[in-house]
């Protein structure tokens, strides 16, 4: 099968290429997590290859959902949703962290923190990767959110 019908074959069925893609999004952003929440709690901190990869897929996955599945209401939804929480996990785990306590409440902060940011610790070891790749991707949601909002509004 040749790649231009192979395209053709994809653009049929999109609804079930879209599916598949947000699901591979998913997958990839737990697996990322799975294999690199080790690294939060550990004083090595080299991410294994596995959690490199994973990482790296989730990236490349997000990215290229966004730009598929930018008209799809449910999907931009959901990555505004998580891509938000993840910042304010983040923060919240900053401002734990700087009250100098491990208490209670600062473990319950920094739990979150460590689940997201585990998800980008394959990427690379500079620690602003962390914080900016969330931001990113949360305002790249929130204006695909805006987007399609504006976008019904006009055809209706």
């Amino acid at each position: 099968m040749s790649l231009r019908q192979k395209l053709l074959q994809i653009r049929a069925d999109w609804d079930k290429w879209a599916d598949r893609l947000s699901i591979a999004v998913a997958v990839f952003f737990a697996a990322a997590i799975v294999f690199n929440v080790g690294l939060f709690f550990s004083v090595r901190r080299t991410p294994s290859f596995f959690g490199a990869a994973f990482s790296w897929l989730y990236l490349i996955s997000w990215s290229l959902a966004a730009i598929l599945l930018r008209n799809q209401a449910r999907w931009v939804r959901t990555a505004r949703a998580v891509r938000w929480a993840a910042v304010a996990a983040i923060l919240l785990g900053l401002a734990a962290g700087t009250g100098g306590g491990m208490g209670f409440l600062s473990a319950v902060c920094v739990m979150p923190y460590a689940v997201f940011t585990s998800a980008y610790s394959g990427l690379a070891p500079a620690a602003w990767v962390n914080y900016v790749l969330p931001l990113a991707q949360a305002a790249a949601a929130s204006l695909l959110s805006r987007r399609l909002r504006r976008r019904t509004k006009n055809s209706g």
